[in-house]
């Protein structure tokens, strides 16, 4: 129940997230969605775990594996927006 309204929550960020991402053509809200995609991507380990597809060392790799690239997005989203200012699109 948990899991499913964990990720039930993480696709509304992440929908909300795509439609921001294509009214700013943006590299920092492309990381965001990236971020945001991992994060949903936890919620699906720990559903695909719930059911034994996954060991216990598989989903706590899996997992700390995802969060690991969802901190690094984040990082990279917020260095970039503050290197690069008034960027419009990916020509820039």
């Amino acid at each position: 129940m948990v899991i499913t309204a964990a990720a039930a929550g993480t696709a509304v960020l992440l929908g909300l997230a795509i439609g921001a991402f294509v009214q700013r053509q943006s590299r920092p809200y492309l990381l965001i969605v990236a971020a945001l995609a991992a994060l949903l991507g936890r919620s699906a380990v720990a559903g695909i775990s719930i059911v034994g597809l996954f060991s216990q060392a598989e989903h706590h790799l899996l997992e700390h594996g995802l969060d690991v690239i969802l901190v690094a997005l984040v990082i990279a989203a917020v260095y970039h927006s503050r290197t690069i200012s008034n960027e419009t699109n990916f020509d820039t």
